[in-house]
């Protein structure tokens, strides 16, 4: 039921309305470019939709046509300049990541510690057994077998007659 289509200035949104031509469902909905609804306004009595125009340029059209012959000159620039900011970023993430390490490794060395102090008590519990060290293990199959006594025993079998 769309009585209007129209894109926006930047050719990023499309809009769809239904003006009050129609007696139902009048309102507008707003489209991302791939057809991705992004907003929907259902309204009684709508008439019009209207993108608000883009503002001129502050820029003069030899400033512009100035700007379109350097623009070579003028990405290097900044690229550089971005690539500087993400050259900061990844070296305070590579600080971050290094402070998380020595953190990890300062924790382990802790329970280690803990670890080693609390042998004697372990060792107390075990009988003085030293049962840490996981290769000091001998593993030992058993099979047993039992005989089971099996005695049948009949079960009387009656019928119901009804």
């Amino acid at each position: 039921m769309a009585t209007d289509i129209m894109w926006d200035p930047t050719g990023r949104y499309l809009a769809s309305a239904v003006t009050s031509v129609h007696e139902m469902e009048n309102g507008f909905q707003i489209w991302s470019f791939s057809g991705k609804q992004l907003y929907k306004v259902s309204k009684d009595h709508f008439f019009q939709f209207l993108w608000r125009p883009r503002p001129p340029s502050l820029l003069t059209p030899e400033k512009e046509d100035e700007i379109a012959k350097n623009l070579r000159k003028y990405s290097k620039k900044y690229e550089q300049e971005d690539q500087d900011a993400f050259n900061q970023l990844s070296e305070q993430e590579r600080k971050r990541r290094k402070q998380l390490q020595e953190e990890w490794e300062g924790w382990v060395a802790k329970w280690k510690q803990l670890h080693e102090e609390e042998r004697p008590y372990r060792m107390e519990l075990r009988d003085g057994e030293a049962s840490d060290d996981e290769e000091e293990y001998d593993t030992k199959e058993v099979e047993i077998e039992e005989e089971v006594d099996v005695q049948e025993e009949e079960v009387p079998f009656e019928l119901d007659q009804e």
